[in-house]
């Protein structure tokens, strides 16, 4: 048996509101579009891919390469992004513990590869993916499902972690036990009348429940 924990990326690792608020609001500005927003209103775009986050910002009038100019911006400011606290010493003390480490997320996968290396390149993930145009986005588990045959994983041995009712349903269709941080960007009614298996005020939580 392996055990192993798979983790969201966006509000649950690393805090990248702030990033992608200005990839949006910079973005918005340079094509022309009025819409300007807050961090609150943004956080409310995020979580099922960075083209529906562009699309619901720009309020569907962006054309194609308006969304290539986003993932640009969108790389060019996500370093402002910092891990959450406790998530770097928690991460570690998983790996002491002997459990296999994955990231699966919604981000594009060029942009979260970078951002994983500059920001948690200290922590021994077996896989890090984001979204993969050949497979639709989280809440569908193809993807995931992938990752654990590759990696010799059961899904009875893991455990999800995430912050938004995305993340709950994602564990549900493949049959794991989830944990969703309150800190995150998800709606707090909507993650409630979900019922997750455990909703967590802080990151070293996953410690006493793993």
């Amino acid at each position: 048996m392996e055990k192993f924990v798979c983790f969201d990326l966006d509000g649950t690792l690393i805090d990248t509101l702030t990033g992608i608020t200005k990839a949006v609001n910079v973005t918005l500005k340079e094509i022309g579009l009025p819409y300007q927003y807050d961090k609150k209103t943004v956080e409310t775009f995020i979580g099922r891919g960075a083209k529906r986050l562009f699309s619901l910002a720009s309020k569907n009038n962006e054309k194609p390469a308006d969304f290539d100019l986003f993932l640009k911006n969108y790389e060019k400011y996500q370093y402002v992004s910092e891990p959450f606290l406790g998530v770097v010493d928690t991460l570690k003390e998983l790996e002491n513990r002997g459990y296999k480490l994955i990231i699966l997320s919604n981000k594009p996968d060029e942009i979260l590869q970078k951002l994983i290396k500059e920001k948690l390149g200290e922590i021994n993930f077996i896989k890090v993916q984001g979204q993969d145009k050949n497979y639709p986005p989280k809440p569908d588990v193809t993807l995931l499902k992938k990752i654990l045959v590759e990696n010799g994983l059961n899904e009875i041995d893991g455990f999800y972690v995430g912050d938004s009712v995305v993340d709950i349903l994602t564990a549900r269709n493949i049959n794991m036990k989830c944990a969703i941080m309150s800190f995150g960007y998800g709606n707090k009614e909507e993650i409630v009348q979900e019922k997750p298996d455990y909703y967590l005020d802080n990151f070293s939580d996953l410690l006493e429940i793993l």
